[in-house]
């Protein structure tokens, strides 16, 4: 919740709100708890939700809306402006309870900035504290989604860089294959040209030996 009441107490000291040390403070997930019992949460992580909160976001409430009434109007209607302020800060109690689209984020955004340009700088001061976590939270998150459509086109560049550089091996090792296949094949020529070139040898020396026997000796010529 985003909103204090009289008889409110504090969620893990069971203490009920008060002043300085037990004042009400609101954290980005919307529970409130009193001062002291978010200076001892470490790590930052919400009693109730267990969700990781910054407590420089850390929202001290000072209102009780509940009980808060607009000096009366002559027709003893409220006061516009408390009117609206109230609308905001229930609509603010509702992302942090319920949540919402961003588009629906926006609009309160937007709305917010409407309302607050046209009141006195030092008014409504809590509701311009929520106002600006809320729309920085809202730009984060942009960021964030900006920073992941980003992380994920580098992923498909790299999935696709990886597959050329897979298509690129694939092709060396097949010319490496066909090299060593043409490697071979001339190795076993030139083995089978030598043998040749060794049993022509060996068949002229037969021949040669053989003619030799054939012929007369000089002698037998005289």
């Amino acid at each position: 919740m985003l909103v204090a009441g009289s008889t409110s107490a504090c969620d893990v000291c069971l203490e009920p709100f008060g002043g300085d040390s037990k004042a009400p403070c609101t954290i980005t997930c919307g529970h409130v708890f009193c001062v002291d019992c978010l200076a001892n949460i470490n790590p930052p992580l919400c009693p109730l939700c267990r969700k990781i909160f910054d407590p420089r976001f850390t929202v001290k409430l000072h209102l009780d809306l509940d009980n808060v009434r607009a000096p009366p109007s002559p027709n003893g209607a409220s006061a516009p402006n408390d009117d609206d302020a109230r609308r905001l800060y229930q609509a603010i109690s509702n992302i942090a309870e319920a949540g919402c689209s961003e588009t629906q984020v926006r609009q309160l955004i937007s709305e917010g900035k409407s309302f607050l340009q046209k009141q006195p700088k030092d008014s409504f001061k809590d509701l311009r504290t929520l106002y600006r976590m809320v729309a920085y939270l809202c730009e984060v998150k942009t960021t964030l989604r900006a920073q992941n459509a980003a992380n994920e086109a580098l992923k498909r560049e790299h999935a696709q860089l990886q597959a050329e550089k897979n298509e690129l091996v694939a092709k060396i090792e097949q010319q490496l294959r066909v090299r060593e296949q043409e490697r071979q094949a001339a190795w076993a020529t030139e083995s089978s040209l030598r043998d040749h070139c060794t049993k022509a040898h060996e068949a002229y020396e037969t021949m040669v030996q053989q003619v030799s026997y054939d012929l007369p000796s000089p002698e037998a010529l005289d």
